[in-house]
């Protein structure tokens, strides 16, 4: 039994697509991980996976719908750590301090004092999400 070289033809352009945009994801997540003034250099790779992404699922316009859910997933989860971002960029000097507090704080009373400055964020108890 052999397969239709066309559907192998489409399963290595579906996989030229995707991995770019896993790749560009994991890019992004590293990158939020760094100190805040850096850490805005993860939008970069998530609006270019947003954009691949867009473009993988009007590559798939014509397929079942099973094909799509994971490029959806990955535009959702996408979209959320961008929001994040932006959120952060918003709020800055509440977030800088934030964690320039928790870097200093070497024992459980000063952490303590950290979490007042989250709690006195612009939308309550626990509003930076770390």
């Amino acid at each position: 039994m052999t397969a239709d070289p066309r559907e192998i033809a489409f399963a290595r352009e579906k996989a030229k697509r995707t991995l770019p945009v896993s790749l560009l994801v994991l890019l992004g997540i590293v990158a939020m991980y760094l100190p805040l003034p850096k850490r805005f250099v993860a939008a970069l790779p998530f609006v270019v996976a947003i954009v691949l992404t867009i473009r993988l699922l009007r590559f798939l316009r014509g397929r079942t719908g099973r094909e799509k859910v994971w490029p959806a997933i990955t535009l959702a989860l996408t979209g959320l750590l961008l929001t994040s971002l932006t959120v952060q960029a918003v709020f800055y000097p509440t977030v800088r301090r934030y964690e320039e507090c928790q870097a200093g704080a070497q024992t459980s009373t000063a952490r303590a004092a950290c979490e007042q400055i989250r709690e006195q964020g612009p939308f309550g108890v626990g509003f930076i999400i770390r």
